[in-house]
C-alpha cells in the first residue's frame, strides 16, 4: 500500500515549452539549408550547361587559330632559298636572302617569328634578323619542337621564349634530307591573341600543359603557376626544359578540389575573400592542352542564400500562422464551452415554458418558410426578367434587317399561290425563286452575329481584300444606314490579295469604318470613302470621312488605349486596330485631308503574286 501511494504521488515529467521551440528552430534551419542545397545543385547544373557551350565555342576558336598556321612550316620547307642556305651556311648573300624572305613571310602571315635552324639547332636565318634580340646564331637544339622535326615529323610546342621572353606556340617542320633532315623551319605565333579572345566578368579561362602549368589565362597573375600543387620531380623537369624560365610554379588553388555528383569540380582560392570557382575542363589532344573554364561562385552564392532566407522566412511565417491558428482555436474552444454552459443554463430555465412557446415557434417557423418561398419566387422572377432582357437586346439588333425580307417573302408567297391557282407555273416559279434568294439574304443577316465569334488562327495567309471589305460592310450595314452616310468604295478592277489574317483584317475595317460613322453623326455632309491601291510589295487602304477631322494636338494620342472624344466610346477600337496592323507586319497611320476630314492609312504586305502583278 505504501509503495502504491508513493507511485501515485510521483510527479509526471513534462517537457519545458522552450524545448519545442528549439526543436522547431532546428528543423527550420535544416530545411532552409536543404532548400539552398537543392537551389545550388540546380544553379550549378545550369551553369554547367552554359559553361560547356562557352567552353566548346572557345576550344573551337582556339583550334581554328592554331590550324591557320599548321600548314605554314611544311610550305616553307620546300623553299629553295632555305635549302640553299642550309647547303652553304657561310654564304652571307644567301643568308641575307633567307632573312628577308622569312621577314616577308612573317609580315604576311601575322606570326610572331619565323626562323631556320641547321641540323645542330643553330639559327641560320630569322625574320627578326634586324632586331637587337635576334634569333640568328642562337642554338635552340634543346627545344622539343626541334627534336621532333629532326626525327622527320612535324612538331608543336608552347613555351616562354628564352631570348624574347614572350610566350609563344611553335610549329616546326623538317627541311630536306629525307630521313636525315638538313635543318628545321619554325613558325612562332603569339598567344596573347588567343587569350584576348575571351573576356567575361564572371568567369576565367585558363589553358594548362600536361603538367598542369597555366600558360594562357585571362587573369595575368595566374600565368606560369599551377592550378594545384606540383610534385618536386615535376617542377625539376619543367625547370630543366627551360619552358618557363624564372617561373614560380606555385599553386593557385588548394591541394584537392571538391567534386560534385555531376562531375563538376569546385576549386577554392587561397584568399579569404575568394568565393571559389566552378571548374569545367576539356582536352585538346593534338595541341597537348587542357582548357578549363572557371566560373565564379559569386554568381550563385547570393541566389543560394536568398533561397535559404526565403525558405526560412516562409517557414517562420507558417510557424507564426500555425501559432496564431492554435491560439485562435483555443479561444474559440473556450468560447464554445462558455456558450454551452450558457445554453445549458438557458435550457434549464426555459424547461417549464417549452409547452407554451411551442405554438409560437411553430407559427414563426411557418411564417419564415412563407417568407423564404416568397424570396425564392422573387429571385426566380428577377432571373427570368434578366434572361428576357438579354434576349430582347440580342433580337433588337437584327429585327430591322429581318422585317423587310419577311414582308417581301409573304408577298411573293401570296403571288405564288395565286399563280398556281391560275396554273401560271412560270410566274409561280419566279416568285418562289425570289423567296429562295430572300432566305439566303436572311441567312447572311443572321450570320453577322457570328462574324466576331470566330477564333482567329493567328496565321498570315492569302486574303482577298474585296471579300474582307464586303464582310465588314455586311456587319456595318445597319450602322451606316443609321448614320445616314454615303459610302463610296474605290477598288481596282482586279482583286487585291494580302498576306494577313482575314478575321483580324475584318475587325480593323469594322473599327475604321464604324469610327467614321460615329464622327459623322452631327455633320451636314456624311460621306465615307474607302479606297485601296497596290504600291509595289504593299497594299495601302484609305478610309476618308467628311467629318471635322482630328485636332492637331490629338493626332499623336489617337492610338493610345482609352483615348476617346465621344461620350459612349471606350477608346479601344483604334488602339486595337493599330496593334493588329503591327502584328500583321504593317502599319496604321492617321492624318487630316486637305479637303477636310480624317484619313486613316492601313498599309499591309501584299501577297507575293499580287505584289508582282501590281509592280
Amino acid at each position: 500500500m505504501v509503495s502504491s501511494n508513493s507511485n501515485a504521488d510521483r510527479p509526471v515529467w513534462r517537457p519545458p515549452p522552450w524545448l519545442g521551440w528549439w526543436l522547431l528552430a532546428g528543423l527550420m534551419l535544416a530545411l532552409s539549408w536543404y532548400v539552398g542545397t537543392v537551389q545550388r545543385d540546380s544553379l550549378f547544373a545550369q551553369l554547367e550547361v552554359d559553361g560547356r557551350q562557352q567552353l566548346d565555342l572557345y576550344v573551337s576558336h582556339l583550334a581554328g587559330q592554331l590550324d591557320e598556321y599548321d600548314y605554314l612550316p611544311a610550305l616553307l620547307a620546300d623553299e629553295h632559298r632555305l635549302h640553299a642556305l642550309l647547303a652553304s651556311p657561310q654564304d652571307a648573300s644567301l643568308q641575307d636572302q633567307a632573312n628577308r624572305f622569312l621577314a616577308h613571310v612573317n609580315t604576311i602571315a601575322g606570326s610572331l617569328d619565323v626562323y631556320l635552324m641547321d641540323a645542330h639547332g643553330v639559327t641560320l636565318a630569322a625574320s627578326n634578323w634586324q632586331q637587337a634580340l635576334t634569333f640568328v646564331g642562337r642554338n635552340f637544339g634543346f627545344r622539343p619542337y626541334f627534336i621532333e622535326a629532326m626525327q622527320g615529323r612535324a612538331g608543336r610546342y608552347y613555351a616562354l621564349g628564352t631570348t624574347s621572353g614572350r610566350r609563344g606556340y611553335y610549329f616546326s617542320y623538317p627541311v630536306g634530307g629525307g630521313a636525315s633532315p638538313l635543318g628545321v623551319v619554325v613558325v612562332k605565333i603569339e598567344i596573347d591573341t588567343l587569350e584576348n579572345a575571351w573576356r567575361s566578368q564572371d568567369s576565367e579561362l585558363v589553358v594548362t600543359d600536361p603538367d598542369g602549368v597555366i600558360f594562357i589565362s585571362t587573369r595575368p597573375q595566374w600565368r606560369y603557376r599551377a592550378l594545384q600543387p606540383l610534385r618536386a620531380e615535376v617542377i625539376e623537369r619543367i625547370r630543366a626544359s627551360r619552358r618557363y624560365p624564372d617561373a614560380e610554379l606555385t599553386a593557385v588553388f588548394g591541394l584537392q578540389g571538391k567534386a560534385l555528383a555531376s562531375g563538376v569540380q569546385i576549386l577554392q582560392g587561397a584568399g579569404s575573400d575568394d568565393a571559389g570557382y566552378i571548374s569545367l575542363a576539356t582536352d585538346m589532344p593534338e595541341a597537348g592542352w587542357r582548357v578549363q573554364l572557371l566560373m565564379s561562385q559569386k554568381v550563385v552564392n547570393p541566389q543560394i542564400w536568398q533561397s535559404r532566407l526565403f525558405a526560412m522566412s516562409l517557414m517562420l511565417l507558417l510557424a507564426i500562422a500555425g501559432w496564431l491558428f492554435a491560439q485562435r482555436s483555443r479561444r474559440r474552444h473556450e468560447r464554445e464551452l462558455e456558450k454551452r454552459q450558457a445554453m445549458q443554463e438557458a435550457l434549464d430555465e426555459l424547461e417549464g415554458r417549452v409547452s407554451r412557446r411551442t405554438l409560437d415557434l411553430t407559427e414563426a417557423n411557418r411564417l419564415l418558410r412563407q417568407e423564404i418561398e416568397r424570396h425564392e419566387q422573387t429571385r426566380d422572377e428577377l432571373i427570368q426578367a434578366a434572361k428576357l432582357a438579354a434576349l430582347g437586346q440580342m433580337s433588337a439588333g437584327i429585327n430591322h434587317e429581318l422585317n423587310q425580307p419577311l414582308a417581301a417573302m409573304r408577298t411573293y408567297a401570296d403571288n405564288a399561290r395565286t399563280y398556281l391557282a391560275r396554273e401560271n407555273l412560270e410566274q409561280a416559279a419566279w416568285n418562289l425563286q425570289q423567296i429562295s434568294e430572300l432566305t439566303g439574304r436572311m441567312a447572311q443577316i443572321s450570320g453577322q452575329l457570328k462574324v466576331f465569334s470566330r477564333k482567329s488562327s493567328g496565321q498570315r495567309i492569302r486574303v482577298s481584300l474585296r471579300a474582307c471589305l464586303d464582310g465588314a460592310l455586311r456587319i456595318l450595314r445597319s450602322r451606316i444606314e443609321q448614320a445616314d452616310a454615303e459610302l463610296v468604295t474605290d477598288l481596282p478592277p482586279q482583286d487585291l490579295f494580302l498576306l494577313a489574317d482575314m478575321v483580324q483584317l475584318e475587325q480593323v475595317l469594322v473599327n475604321l469604318i464604324g469610327n467614321a460613322c460615329d464622327v459623322l453623326v452631327n455633320q451636314r455632309h456624311r460621306r465615307i470613302e474607302v479606297s485601296a491601291r497596290a504600291r509595289g510589295p504593299v497594299v495601302v487602304l484609305q478610309v476618308h470621312d467628311s467629318g471635322p477631322g482630328i485636332p492637331q494636338q490629338n493626332l499623336e494620342k489617337v492610338f493610345d488605349p482609352f483615348f476617346t472624344t465621344t461620350e459612349n466610346g471606350l477608346g479601344l477600337g483604334l488602339s486595337i486596330s493599330h496593334t493588329i496592323a503591327q502584328r500583321l507586319g504593317g502599319s496604321l497611320t492617321v492624318g487630316n485631308a486637305s479637303s477636310g476630314g480624317a484619313v486613316f492609312n492601313l498599309t499591309l504586305a501584299a501577297w507575293p503574286e499580287s505584289a508582282a502583278a501590281g509592280g
